[in-house]
């Protein structure tokens, strides 16, 4: 499924999120099953798939790092993290580095400003390589692009880490 073309938006790594926004709500007006509650059970199967569909997708595009993968597998390529990070041990040892940093903080009950430091330090990273990600995606330069997601999956496994905390 192509959930660019579902919301009418052309196929880029930076999109319109505000024009995102609007197309999904037209898309919720049209297929929202509480709208479908008299008809028959097959329509009523139909548009809740297609309202299945439609979340989905609108929270794949949503997100920046769904949104870049699923830009590659539109241009037939799959991410196997693990052959990409067994060509990468230094990335390796400098993600680990920051997930025992982060331990650390957590565990000691550092204060807010130590943790906010290090938030600001992720937040950053991952700042950085879509800034990266987007120059490469308007590049077609693939191989790149799946190397920089790889690591930025990791960075928001860190980010999402610090706000469950």
């Amino acid at each position: 499924m192509d959930y660019f073309a579902l919301f009418n938006l052309p196929k880029k790594y930076i999109i319109d999120k505000f024009l995102l926004s609007k197309n999904f709500y037209k898309l919720q007006l049209k297929f929202h099953p509480d709208l479908f509650i008299h008809h028959s059970e097959s329509k009523k199967r139909i548009v809740l798939q297609k309202s299945i569909e439609i979340n989905k997708g609108y929270k794949i595009l949503q997100d920046s790092l769904n949104r870049a993968i699923h830009l590659l597998f539109l241009n037939g390529f799959k991410i196997s993290k693990e052959k990409v990070l067994s060509e990468d041990n230094s990335f390796l040892k400098k993600y680990f580095f920051l997930y025992e940093e982060l331990d650390f903080l957590l565990k000691n009950n550092c204060d807010e400003v130590q943790i906010d430091i290090f938030f600001k330090k992720i937040r950053n990273k991952i700042d950085n390589y879509e800034k990266i990600i987007e120059i490469k995606f308007n590049e077609k330069k693939w191989d790149d692009i799946i190397k920089l997601i790889t690591k930025l999956l990791f960075f928001k496994k860190i980010q999402t880490r610090l706000k469950q905390s």
